[in-house]
């Protein structure tokens, strides 16, 4: 492990068409001592070979080509071949402020991990999410995470403390022990409260240095991607009691609305898809009633309603796409 330097691990797959402005917001950072690693997960398009180009330019760099493993493999191949004291993230499509390791850096929390805000780019315009400036305890911080992750997913919005990596300065000592794991979407859910429950102190600054690119066609709407933000949820869990005998309500509704995003895929084709919705619907509901759902929000209570009447849900949502599409 070097002192002071910071592995910035870039997880690459298909995007040729950023990657230029990713790696060149990297190399071009206000603070220089930094591990830049290009992790190429089986690219099939010129990724690969504008990995190896900058690496001829910048010495920092250094580049892996694997065979496709998914994100997960990436950023766990990155892990391992870097000798920072400190990690960041960044995903190949996104881009950076220039002195946006400068920032986190002099804000750097000793065992623990500091967190700025971001903007989401979204059809070339830039929607900031500023962060807060507060310095928080691991299971203060696992209740605040727990209160931005409801605020999301009930609102559909962005929130400055989430379990993507990328905005965030880790100190190498929360990842011992930890890997992403491999094969399952929703990897950073996964391992969010592990990181937390290794971590001293979990510091947040209101800089918005992170440039989050979202694209059409996202592949959270599959029916498989939905199984597994269940499963983290639930995982999710079982730490927050075990770590910090954390019993809190708020999660039990994050398990719920996983639950329901599952369904409502299932609900749209209700036919073909009959025996897996009835099944599911079952195995909600028994871990619903164990977990109690009187003191639940309306909005979510109503959701669930509406899953024990899946044809009406199917009518409902083919007319609202007849109606967003003006047919």
């Amino acid at each position: 492990m070097e002192k002071n330097l910071i592995s910035i691990i870039v997880a690459v797959y298909n995007v040729e068409k950023y990657l230029n402005k990713c790696i060149k917001s990297i190399v071009n950072q206000t603070y220089h001592n930094l591990e830049i690693i290009l992790v190429d997960d089986g690219s099939k398009d010129n990724s690969g070979k504008i990995c190896d180009e900058w690496a001829g330019k910048d010495s920092r760099i250094h580049v892996i080509h694997k065979q496709n493993g998914g994100v997960s493999d990436a950023r766990n191949y990155g892990l391992k071949a870097s000798n920072g004291e400190w990690i960041c993230f960044v995903d190949g499509d996104d881009y950076i402020s220039l002195n946006m390791y400068e920032t986190l850096y002099k804000n750097r929390s000793k065992q623990g991990i500091t967190v700025c805000g971001y903007y989401v780019v979204e059809n070339g315009k830039e929607i900031p999410v500023p962060g807060i400036n507060k310095k928080l305890a691991p299971k203060e911080a696992a209740n605040l995470y727990l209160t931005n992750e409801r605020q999301s997913v009930l609102n559909s919005n962005f929130t400055y403390f989430g379990s993507y990596p990328w905005n965030k300065l880790y100190d190498r000592s929360v990842f011992q022990g930890v890997e992403y794991p491999e094969h399952k979407k929703f990897e950073d859910m996964y391992i969010m409260l592990e990181l937390l429950h290794q971590s001293y102190e979990i510091r947040f600054i209101p800089d918005c240095k992170y440039y989050y690119i979202q694209r059409r066609g996202s592949i959270t709407h599959q029916k498989s991607i939905q199984v597994d933000s269940l499963d983290a949820r639930l995982k999710q869990k079982k730490e927050l009691e075990e770590f910090w005998d954390i019993k809190d309500k708020k999660i039990d509704e994050l398990i719920a609305l996983s639950y329901i995003a599952i369904l409502r895929k299932y609900a749209i084709n209700p036919y073909s898809e009959r025996i897996k919705y009835t099944s599911l619907k079952k195995r909600m509901w028994a871990s619903l009633n164990s977990i109690g759902y009187d003191d639940f929000p309306l909005k979510i209570k109503l959701k669930l309603l509406l899953m024990h009447i899946p044809d009406l849900y199917y009518v409902l949502y083919s007319l609202k796409e007849k109606l967003n599409s003006g047919s």
